[in-house]
Parts: structure tokens; C-alpha cells; sequence
């Protein structure tokens, strides 16, 4: 009897930043990988996304500008946990849901 084998390499890729493309466009992906790369790239726009918004309070508010790293310090733990939670339940078989950014990943 033949046992099914997870795709277990290609779940962790998935919330890598950036490599998430590559189970992404791989033609061998299931669907249900490709739902994690989306959901991993998602997140991981999501970051960059507030980067971008701290950088431009930054600039416009100098006074603030000094709790830039240690916000983004906070967001880049914060980011770590989720990610490696992530891959922990893609690895179980689950998904994991982010609030207001898992529902494009059904898009596509």
C-alpha cells in the first residue's frame, strides 16, 4: 500500500518571504499549495506594506521617527511567530487564517 506524501518542502517555501513564488508557479503545485504561497506572500506584502507607512510617518513627523526601529522591530517578531505558526499548521494539513489579507488568497 502506497502511503500519499505531503508536499512538506513546498508548504515551508511558502511563507518564506519571496520564495513563496516559486511552489507558486511550480506546475506540480496543488491547490492547496498554492493557497499558502499566496497567504505566505500576502503576509509578507502585509510587512512590507507597514514599513512603508512607518518610513512615510517618519518622514513626515521627524519627532516619531525615532520609534521606527523599535515598531519595526516589533513587527518583524511579531511576523517570525505568525510565519513559523504558519508552517506549522500547513504542515498539519490547516490553514491559517489572517484577518483581512486570507481572503485574496482564495483569489487566483
Amino acid at each position: 500500500m502506497s502511503e500519499v506524501r505531503r508536499p512538506s518542502s513546498s508548504l515551508i517555501l511558502c511563507y518564506l518571504p519571496l520564495l513563496g513564488v516559486i511552489p507558486l508557479f511550480l506546475s506540480g503545485s496543488t491547490r492547496e499549495v498554492r493557497w499558502h504561497a499566496r497567504n505566505g506572500l500576502l503576509l509578507f506584502g502585509g510587512v512590507v506594506l507597514v514599513g512603508v507607512l512607518a518610513t512615510l510617518v517618519g518622514l513626515v513627523l521627524p519627532s516619531l521617527s525615532c520609534l521606527y526601529g523599535i515598531g519595526m522591530f516589533f513587527v518583524g517578531v511579531i511576523y517570525v511567530v505568525i510565519v513559523i505558526l504558519a508552517i506549522v499548521k500547513a504542515l498539519s494539513g490547516e490553514r491559517l487564517i489572517f484577518p483581512g489579507l486570507s481572503r485574496y488568497a482564495d483569489r487566483g
